[in-house]
């Protein structure tokens, strides 16, 4: 299906979905933005799958649990509203950054401070030093985890910022 113009309703449904995942400056900055925001829906069930910003691909909606997964591009806009809190994300040490850009999984020894109240299965995106968005996965352990583990993964990469691209989400 082509890509519409989001409705008002279908905007605050993102919205409120947005606010209870990510927080509530990523959903004004959704509210902020309509007129950029297209949506795609379903060829089977009508329903929105995917949600690009000025046509490109910033979340796609996992109809399984009704959550999104970040894209890259949608990523780096979450990274740009959360300034220093960085709640939705980590920092990896620069000496991995390249393996995690080509989509390698992050492991536990390789996070730099992680937030305590990273949940597992938490949607994030992966950053090195510098801030750049180098992936976008999920949590495998806790923050807590994170910061006291020595060996296994801390999140599972799904697209790494070299590859990129079509399908993504």
């Amino acid at each position: 299906m082509p890509v519409e113009a989001v409705s008002p309703v279908d905007a605050r449904v993102l919205e409120a979905i947005a606010a209870l995942q990510f927080g509530k400056h990523f959903a004004a900055f959704l509210h902020d933005n309509r007129p950029r925001i297209g949506v795609e829906r379903s060829k089977n069930t009508g329903k929105i799958r995917f949600v690009y910003l000025d046509g490109e691909l910033v979340l796609v909606l996992r109809p399984e649990e009704g959550f999104f997964s970040l894209s890259v591009a949608g990523a780096r806009v979450l990274n740009g509203l959360e300034g220093d809190a960085m709640v939705n994300g980590i920092v990896v040490l620069d000496e991995v950054a390249e393996f995690v850009k080509d989509g390698k999984n992050v492991f536990a020894k390789h996070v730099v401070d992680p937030l305590a109240s990273i949940r597992p299965s938490q949607e994030l995106y992966v950053c090195d030093g510098k801030r750049e968005v180098l992936a976008v996965g999920k949590a495998v352990v806790s923050g807590r985890d994170m910061r006291h583990l020595k060996r296994g993964v801390a999140v599972a990469t799904r697209h790494g910022a070299r590859k990129a691209g079509k399908g993504e989400g």
